[in-house]
């Protein structure tokens, strides 16, 4: 399995890292949270990749 961390990513694979993912395409963006799945491809020929990452809080 890759440690890739900056993508491409491939919809329905689970998200493991909060940050906010963009198409390659640059036109659609949105903030991951871990244990969700990425969404279906903005366009036919973009890819899910990581912008930026953010600090995952826990509560307890």
């Amino acid at each position: 399995m890759s440690t890739n961390l900056s993508g491409p990513f491939t919809p329905g694979s689970i998200i493991t890292h909060y940050g906010v993912y963009r198409c390659s395409c640059g036109a659609h963006e949105f903030f991951g949270v871990s244990g969700r799945v990425f969404p279906r491809q903005h366009c036919e020929t973009g890819a899910w990749t990581m912008v930026h990452r953010s600090r995952e809080e826990k509560f307890f």
